[in-house]
């Protein structure tokens, strides 16, 4: 009977917690609908800053980390396959065509439940680390975990709109160190040069494609060049050549390996 009334007492509590996120979520989704409707920058970014808000509060819940947030369909929400982390994450496209991005990372710390807002407020340089106050912004929506170095990293695979010319895709590095969140450990060598991460731009209305192929532990990837010769670094006429590159992981580097054969064998 002791156990019964335990058993019922636990299911009450989630319950009671299922609820109230069930009310943050459809509040936070109102937020979103007048992030749709507005038609102002100074109103999109006051609406994404209500979200901000209302999420960090929503996920000091521990159960939030199991929780689906089905109804939130305007915002990704991507978890690590070994299931450490969460990154929720939206962005807001402003008047010029330019992309504002806005991110939380919720993480198990032990026996706790974390979270890190996660500020736009810098262009992804190649060789360079960022701590999630000065994050270089991006939509993800896959996470790689790989050893490095006798402990586990993460590739993100993400998207940037970047503006009214050029997409941008990128290959970001997250690390979990004893000081902090991470983005862009240096561990991706290309071209005889030591990256953080790798970033891809090419014209707007080109499709680029990013693999994970886990049986051979490589990012395979089409390669990128401009229609023609005259546009060379002039990325809003680049796209696929037909042609494919990757990044194999060996002792815990992305090594880049040019023109490889993708047919099967």
């Amino acid at each position: 009977m002791r156990f019964i009334g335990v058993f019922f007492i636990l299911a009450c509590i989630s319950f009671s917690s299922n609820a109230q996120l069930s009310e943050k979520e459809e509040e936070i989704s109102e937020s979103f609908e007048q992030l749709v409707k507005a038609d102002e920058d100074s109103l999109k970014l006051s609406a994404c800053s209500k979200i901000e808000k209302l999420f960090l509060q929503t996920l000091q819940q521990e159960e939030s980390f199991d929780y689906s947030f089905s109804q939130l369909n305007r915002m990704g929400i991507i978890t690590s396959p070994d299931l450490k982390f969460r990154i929720y994450n939206w962005n807001c496209v402003l008047s010029d065509g330019t992309h504002k991005y806005f991110g939380i990372l919720q993480y198990k710390d032990k026996s706790a439940i974390k979270t890190k807002l996660l500020s736009d407020k810098t262009d992804a340089d190649l060789f360079s680390s960022y701590r999630a106050e000065n994050w270089p912004g991006a939509l993800y929506y896959k996470i790689i975990p790989f050893k490095s170095k006798g402990s586990t990293s993460y590739l993100l695979l993400g998207w940037d709109g970047n503006n009214v010319s050029t997409n941008k895709k990128m290959i970001e590095v997250l690390d979990f160190e004893k000081s902090g969140i991470k983005f862009g450990k240096p561990v991706i060598f290309w071209r005889g040069k030591q990256l953080s991460r790798v970033v891809f731009e090419y014209a707007k209305q080109a499709r680029m494609s990013i693999e994970y192929q886990e049986k051979n532990k490589r990012l395979v990837f089409d390669h990128l060049a401009p229609s023609s010769p005259n546009y060379q670094n002039q990325f809003e006429y680049y796209g696929p050549d037909f042609t494919h590159d990757a990044l194999l992981l060996k002792k815990g580097v992305w090594t880049l390996q040019e023109n490889i054969d993708v047919r099967n064998k």
